[in-house]
């Protein structure tokens, strides 16, 4: 990586080189660090435990799908439930056989309906009465379904339980998302290899889903982002047919997918040319993230990161075009806890996995975004996602 926006220009034979270099060590590390995901899972249920026994619940239905597959692996429609020393799993014949492969030492209580009834039976067996269920994934009819099924006995909201534990990640999981900024790496290296003026967004952002779709384990994170031009100013803008014409720049935001977990990146590039206010402002953005980067790290409060690139990007004149947070966490969703952002009093804690990623959009111009996916190590952080940030002409 070079200094702080080096301008590079790029050919197809230079992102190969660049390929090899910035990804070949992180690859070997990724290696070295994966493990079959599962080995942690134990230790997961001991947590979620703990936590129950704090909020004296005798029980917890979990029906979120990322909670549902975090602590069982069990990645199908279903209902999970976890008591002191037992845990089962509701399906149906669909997922029958899943089930078996993906949790096999869940006890499968198999259903037509995924009805919860199984579940309110193995707790009246056990003489379990205080029931907890997750506020925030279930809907008023499935409450009222839940309130039938499980008549004479409390049912009792639980906010954010599962996802407290998923704020610090544990080694599988770290070496998921490594894989996945490894991959969505290499897939933006494939990328500008091709791009050039007269191509759509669209058909750029078509040639990074299939490199991620063939050299990952799922489908993208979520749907890529290819913005040129004034579109640029649009942090969310989706690639249309629009050709992409020299001398504007192109925001590319995409994210790989491995064993479920994710990776998010966004890179600014120029096509043929460039002029002094798209240096200027890809500098600034540059310096905001970099100086961000250097703030993450344990006991640091997260409003205070996203304060430190705000400052150098108001600094420069451009503070109004700053638009969003500098980052979200990743990991089974895209965008989970812990956020950076104004009045967020969180403390960064190591094992924590965000994005930082500055911004600047200015409406009828354009804009510019960089964006890596970082671990919070014990001395600092770690970026998961090793892409080259050079000021790139192609």
């Amino acid at each position: 990586m070079s200094g702080r926006g080096d301008e590079k220009r790029h050919g197809t034979s230079q992102c190969q080189q660049a390929l090899t270099s910035d990804l070949a060590p992180h690859t070997s590390q990724m290696r070295g660090k994966r493990r079959k995901v599962g080995s942690e899972k134990a230790r997961r249920l001991g947590r979620l435990r703990n936590l129950m026994e704090r909020q004296n619940l005798d029980a917890l239905l979990v029906t979120n799908p990322d909670n549902r597959r975090y602590i069982s692996g069990f990645t199908g429609e279903g209902l999970l439930l976890i008591t002191r020393d037992d845990t089962c799993l509701v399906t149906d014949g669909r997922y029958a056989t899943q089930a078996g492969l993906e949790a096999p030492d869940w006890r499968a209580l198999p259903s037509k309906t995924l009805s919860s009834k199984a579940l309110a039976e193995v707790c009246r067996e056990q003489h379990l009465t205080r029931i907890g269920f997750e506020k925030n994934d279930v809907t008023y009819q499935q409450f009222e379904k839940f309130q039938a099924d499980f008549s004479g006995l409390e049912l009792r909201p639980v906010l954010g339980l599962v996802e407290s534990l998923r704020l610090i990640k544990d080694v599988d999981e770290i070496a998921m998302i490594q894989e996945a900024g490894v991959v969505a790496g290499a897939a933006f290296y494939y990328a500008i290899g091709h791009i050039c003026s007269g191509q759509t967004e669209r058909e750029i952002a078509s040639r990074i889903d299939y490199f991620l779709r063939s050299r990952g384990d799922g489908p993208p994170a979520f749907e890529t982002i290819v913005a040129a031009g004034e579109r640029g100013a649009m942090p969310h803008g989706r690639a249309t047919p629009d050709k992409i014409r020299s001398g504007q720049m192109v925001v590319i935001d995409f994210g790989a997918c491995c064993q479920g977990y994710m990776s998010d990146i966004t890179r600014t590039v120029c096509i043929g040319r460039f002029d002094a206010l798209q240096r200027q402002v890809y500098g600034v953005v540059l310096e905001a993230q970099l100086s961000a980067l250097d703030h993450v790290r344990p006991g640091v409060i997260a409003s205070q990161v996203d304060e430190v690139a705000r400052q150098v990007i108001t600094g420069a004149g451009f503070g109004d075009y700053f638009t969003h947070a500098l980052g979200h966490g990743v990991g089974l969703n895209i965008h989970e806890a812990p956020r950076l952002a104004p009045k967020q009093e969180i403390a960064l804690e190591a094992g924590m996995v965000t994005t930082v990623e500055p911004g600047v959009y200015i409406p009828g111009w354009g804009g510019v975004r960089i964006e890596d996916t970082v671990l919070v190590t014990e001395t600092g952080c770690e970026v998961l996602t090793p892409v080259a940030k050079d000021f790139m002409v192609l």
